[in-house]
């Protein structure tokens, strides 16, 4: 069983003179990911008694990702994010949380989650601020450790949700010794580490994890572990859009890597992360499972 933790929210995507509303947020994309991937996955979050968090609700069924630990709070909005994309797809976020209804879950909602061996819980460091669901995802991840549970952390990181980039920083490097698996961008590398080179980054990391992967971009990607290192060339596409980008690679690399080899899991992590780069949205773009096999069986797609 997957379990991701953390922000859901909703994103709007420009569109001609406007923008159109749509779910996201970075964990929420990877349980639907792994989900419309034919795994089992469940969010655990909290959304705004609003008509965005009933929205985002109705999404995630549709999806047939698990809801029961998806709450409802009268205290605060859901969250709002506005996206503007470059002529290469790139994107850039204008947050409207402060707070919102994701930063209250707490303890509480998280203490009766039957995690067992194996199961792996996901999440992102947007939540990591001091809030009540800072501690919520701390009790998580214990809970998931002590059951057998295997730990999966993308900084993601968002610098203009933060006041204070040091406290940033050092919440990043608190949470880092949890996972068993840790995916990051190079270019996170020296907010986060300094300034060193990815192969050191790796070698600092894996003290603590098992496996380190890190995104290129239009490069690539390269998996570390204690006994190997494989680069992963990227699918050549036209970027439309790179929102959910990196939460398709990770939810991919997750859903694969327990019943297929590391190498394949990278492989099949980067087609579908290709494939969403292809089409503006998120979880409209997520492949299906048939759609990343068809692009792994052709001969020109391999691992250099």
């Amino acid at each position: 069983m997957f379990y991701t933790i953390g922000e859901a929210l909703i994103d709007f995507l420009p569109e001609g003179n406007g923008y159109i509303p749509v779910t996201g947020g970075a964990p929420l994309n990877v349980a639907a990911c792994i989900a419309k991937l034919k795994g089992s996955s469940h969010f655990i979050g909290m959304v705004g008694n609003d008509l965005f968090g009933k929205r985002i609700k109705a999404d995630l069924e549709k999806e047939q990702v698990g809801t029961e630990y998806l709450y409802f709070t009268d205290i605060a909005n859901t969250a709002l994010a506005f996206v503007s994309l470059d002529k290469s797809g790139e994107r850039e976020f204008s947050f409207y949380r402060k707070p919102s209804a994701d930063m209250f879950l707490d303890t509480e909602h998280v203490k009766n989650i039957p995690f067992k061996n194996g199961d792996v819980l996901h999440f992102c460091s947007v939540d990591l601020i001091d809030m009540p669901v800072k501690q919520a995802t701390k009790f998580a991840i214990s809970s998931c450790k002590k059951a057998g549970g295997i730990i999966s952390f993308d900084p993601n990181i968002r610098l203009s949700l933060w006041d204070n980039h040091e406290e940033y920083k050092n919440t990043i490097l608190e949470f880092l010794p949890t996972a068993d698996i840790v995916k990051l961008s190079e270019d996170e590398i020296p907010f986060i580490l300094g300034n060193m080179s990815k192969e050191d980054a790796a070698k600092e990391l894996l003290k603590t994890a098992k496996e380190v992967v890190i995104t290129l971009g239009y490069r690539g990607s390269i998996l570390y572990t204690q006994e190997m290192s494989i680069k992963q060339k990227p699918l050549r596409i036209r970027c439309v859009d790179t929102t959910g980008a990196g939460d398709t690679f990770i939810g991919t690399y997750l859903r694969y890597r327990a019943i297929s080899s590391l190498e394949n899991a990278l492989k099949l992590a980067s087609i579908a992360s290709a494939i969403v780069c292809t089409k503006k949205g998120v979880m409209s773009a997520l492949p299906t499972e048939e759609e990343v096999f068809s692009v792994l069986l052709k001969d020109e797609f391999n691992v250099v």
